[in-house]
C-alpha cells in the first residue's frame, strides 16, 4: 500500500522514534482541528479542513510505518493491516449499535 513497507525498511528510525513521531503528528492533527473549528486561542493559525486532512494523512502514514516495522515481510504487513482493520472496524460498529 503506497510502498509504506518499503519506505519503512529504508528509513533508519527505531520503533520508539516512530512512536514519538506519531505523538507529534497527533498533536499537529489536534492543532489543525482546533484552528479549523474556531476554538478559542487557535483561530490565529488560520487552518481549515484541508490542513486537517493533510495532518490526518501524516498521522496515518506514521501509524502504518509502525505496523510495517513490526511486520517481518510486506505480505505479513498487508495481511495484518487487512485483518486488524476488519476486526477494529467491526468492534467500532458494535459500539455504534449499542
Amino acid at each position: 500500500m503506497f510502498n509504506i513497507f518499503e519506505l519503512t525498511q529504508n528509513d533508519a528510525k527505531t520503533l520508539q522514534e516512530r512512536a514519538l513521531k506519531l505523538a507529534e503528528e497527533a498533536g499537529e492533527v489536534a492543532q489543525a482541528v482546533l484552528s479549523a473549528t474556531g476554538a478559542p486561542g487557535s483561530t490565529y493559525k488560520g487552518q481549515g479542513l484541508a490542513e486537517v486532512r493533510e495532518e490526518a494523512v501524516d498521522a496515518a502514514i506514521v501509524a502504518l510505518s509502525i505496523l510495517a516495522q513490526a511486520s517481518e515481510t510486506r505480505e505479513a504487513f498487508e495481511a495484518e493491516l487487512t485483518r486488524l482493520m476488519a476486526v477494529k472496524c467491526e468492534k467500532w460498529q458494535g459500539k455504534l449499535s449499542i
